[in-house]
This record gives structure tokens, sequence and C-alpha cells, in this order.
């Protein structure tokens, strides 16, 4: 009896015992996939802030700040050395090998500003480098001068074969200024998905938005959509964000004023000047980056009416007009969270 007793008092410690590991290991397993990192970088002109979670997240962090930055230097209309400089300086002569990533989103932007020609143009760099809106030396140019410009935005000109790119006309350029945040948040993705971080937040600038999962305690990250009027951290309303990109547009990002009149940085492909939209900020949710970049622009230059109409096809977005009113896609409406009463929301089916 003595030796049976002894058994069962050497099980029972022995399951205490497991007890105790399975639940250090749980704990430990937690304090890595919950752990957090956090860096706040500047790239692409603006400020990069990332937030992620798990195991490898401050690999992963330094991966993709690498990534942008490199992203940064290939297609950087003002760098000598750069894909888009090159091909730019090539223009009208010969066709010029790039990088397999730049080709593949110069392919990529040509295809989506085929879908909105009016509003978009990835070769509006002439007009980009004559006003020199996002430059520190911004002006007007003549109507003369930009008459002579406007024949060189042409996308149909960018000719991609075979891993290189020509420009069929001496002095055309391209300006990937339109889609390069949102292709970058595609870039981090894609860095995520290989070292798993399932749970991550890149924010550049305000202005393009990716998360990925939700955050450690499961609920999801929720972002605000901006107040025009005032500064960043000011918002009409916010959402939940997941697995998606959120990019916003507006007149009121960059610009300059001369003579008493604003001249913002998003130019019209029609007529060489900055748009005259009835939107002061477009909002667009989509899983690809590049796209929601693309398309938060597109419906910015379009105005209100084309806008809607894009809306109604299927295109997740929010648009705040002059009037003041909040078009919402419905796909918002079960997160969103209105933080003013100034503003009148229009959910849009």
């Amino acid at each position: 009896m003595k030796q049976r007793k002894n058994f069962f008092d050497a099980a029972r410690v022995g399951v205490a015992l497991l007890v105790v590991a399975l639940l250090a290991l749980w704990w430990i397993y937690r304090y890595y996939e919950t752990r957090s990192e956090s860096s706040t970088t500047f790239v692409m002109d603006t400020v990069m802030q990332q937030n992620v979670y798990g195991p490898r997240a401050k690999e992963a962090i330094q991966q993709v700040t690498d990534r942008i930055a490199s992203m940064e230097s290939e297609l950087s209309l003002y760098e000598e050395t750069s894909d888009i400089a090159r091909l730019n300086a090539a223009a009208g002569e010969s066709f010029v090998k790039l990088s397999s990533e730049t080709y593949q989103l110069l392919e990529q932007a040509k295809t989506l500003s085929a879908q909105a020609p009016d509003a978009f143009a990835i070769t509006i760099a002439p007009l980009t480098l004559a006003w020199g809106i996002t430059t520190d030396s911004p002006r007007v140019p003549t109507q003369e001068e930009i008459d002579e410009l406007l024949p060189l935005v042409d996308d149909q000109a960018l000719i991609l074969r075979d891993g290189q790119g020509v420009l069929e006309k001496k002095g055309q350029a391209v300006d990937l200024g339109g889609i390069a945040k949102g292709a970058a948040c595609d870039a981090a993705a894609a860095i995520y998905d290989e070292m798993k971080v399932e749970n991550a937040l890149l924010n550049l600038g305000g202005s393009t938005i990716y998360a990925r999962g939700t955050k450690p305690d499961g609920t999801a990250f929720r972002i605000g959509f901006r107040d025009p009027a005032g500064d960043q951290s000011s918002a009409l309303l916010s959402f939940s964000l997941q697995n998606a990109v959120f990019s916003t547009s507006g007149g009121y990002e960059r610009f300059f004023e001369q003579d008493g009149v604003r001249y913002q940085h998003i130019l019209d492909p029609q007529t060489g000047w900055p748009v005259q939209s009835d939107l002061l900020s477009v909002g667009v949710l989509m899983e690809n980056g590049a796209e929601a970049d693309f398309y938060s622009t597109a419906l910015f230059a379009m105005g209100r009416d084309k806008a809607l109409e894009y809306m109604q096809k299927g295109i997740s977005a929010i648009l705040l007009d002059e009037e003041g009113t909040l078009y919402v896609s419905s796909v918002f409406r079960d997160s969103l969270e209105l933080l003013t009463d100034d503003y009148q929301v229009v959910y849009v089916e």
C-alpha cells in the first residue's frame, strides 16, 4: 500500500509539474506572439510609422524600412540614378533596363491609369516638374509653357517590353507619386508574409495606412478620416481597418499660395493646371495598396458625381464634398463612428 501511495504522490507531482511547464510555455508563446516593436522613419518624403507584433517583429520592421527606402531610390523623379530618372532621361532615344520591381509597378500603373485617363496620368511628370509644387521652389507656369508640355502627357507612349522601358517622345517623363505609397504598403505586406507577421499597422504620413490582422487582443485597428481644415490629429470619423489599405487624397495635403490663390499638388492631365474639384478629400479602401492610392487620386480629380458612380460600381470610398456632406460606402457602416455633428453622412450602396 505504501508503494502504491508513493506512486500516486509521484504521479500528482508529475502532473503538477507538467501543468506548470505547459503554463510556462503558453506564457512564453503569448509573450512572443504579442510582443510589439515600433519605429518611426522619414522615407518617401513623409514620416513612416510601423507597429508590428510577434516574435520577428523587430526583424520585419527593419526589412520593411530597408525595402521602402530602396523603392524610394528606384522610383524617385528627382534622384538621377533612379530607374525612373534614367527612363525619363532616355525618353525618345532608347530602352532602359529596369529592376523587376520597377517594371512590374510601371505595368500596373499603366493598366490602372487607362481606367481613368481623364483624371490620372503617370506621364504627368513634365508638368509636375514645371509647377514644382512638392519642391522648395514652386511656381505658376505660363499658359504657353503648359500648352507646350500637355502633348507630352500620353501614357500610351510608355512602352514596356522584356524588363525594359522607353518613352516614345523626347521630353516625356514618368511620375509614380500617385501610387508609390500604396505600392510601398504592398511591398511591406509581402515582407510581413515572409516573416509570418500576422498583426501590424503601417502608416505612411497619415495619407496611406495598411492594417494587417488585428491588435494582439483581437480588437481591430481603428483609423480616422482626417478633417481637411484641421491638423493630422483631427478626424471627422473613425472606422475599423483590417487586412486592407486606406489611401487618402486631397488638395489640403500639399500646396502653395501665390497672389492670394492656392495651388494644390494634384494636377489635371487634361488642362495641366491643379485639379479644380468639388471634393475636399477622398479616401479609398482596398486590399491592394497601389490600387487604393490610384483610385483616391483619380476620384478626387473626377469630382463628386463621377466619384459617386465609381462607388456605386463597387469602389469602397469616403468622399467629403464642399457642402460638408460625407458620402460613405456601406462597407464602413458597421464600424463607423462620426466624431462631429457638423457633417451629414450619406451611405452609398
